[in-house]
């Protein structure tokens, strides 16, 4: 396979290219990456080129490898605690964190502010899956209290509310 060379339009094989080690495993670890993902990964790659030079070749190895072993296994640890995350948390985060990426500090260091993003989503996830288990199990959150009700009180203190209102209503006239 032939490679152009962006600077000169030399042409030459990838063989040469990847004469390096660190080249090599970029390149690998980029190659183990989820289909789909590839160009969002890339376009992130670049907020950790420092501002006058180039990203390195160990440091794009060691950071593509990083993140292939996350997105690999599925979840992300974050202040203690695994959180699921599938291709499409990482899509979604990917893409907020380009939109987002004129006031981000850069180079970034770390993926720290990525998987912030991911368990972000992972906990969203969860929260809207616990408010549908308790609403399926007749509970409703109370704003109130800060806590849960059953929906069944919530509708008679409800009732209740409204037939006092009639009351002073007709109390009034």
């Amino acid at each position: 396979m032939q490679l152009t060379c962006p600077c000169c339009q030399a042409r030459f094989p990838i063989e040469a290219a990847l004469t390096d080690d660190a080249a090599r495993q970029a390149v690998a670890a980029a190659l183990r990456l989820p289909h789909g993902l590839g160009p969002l990964i890339l376009r992130y790659m670049g907020l950790f080129r420092p501002e006058k030079r180039a990203l390195s070749w160990e440091r794009a190895a060691r950071l593509l490898t990083e993140l292939a072993g996350a997105i690999e296994a599925g979840e992300v640890t974050r202040h203690g605690r695994a959180w699921p995350a599938p291709h499409e948390y990482w899509r979604t985060a990917l893409e907020q964190l380009l939109a987002r990426s004129d006031k981000l500090t850069r180079p970034l260091r770390s993926h720290a502010y990525l998987y912030e993003v991911v368990a972000g989503l992972a906990a969203k996830a969860e929260g809207q899956q616990e408010a549908k288990a308790e609403s399926d199990r007749g509970y409703r959150y109370n704003r109130a209290s800060g806590g849960l009700q059953p929906a069944r009180a919530h509708i008679d203190r409800a009732r209740g509310q409204a037939e006092a209102a009639k009351l002073k209503r007709a109390l009034k006239r």
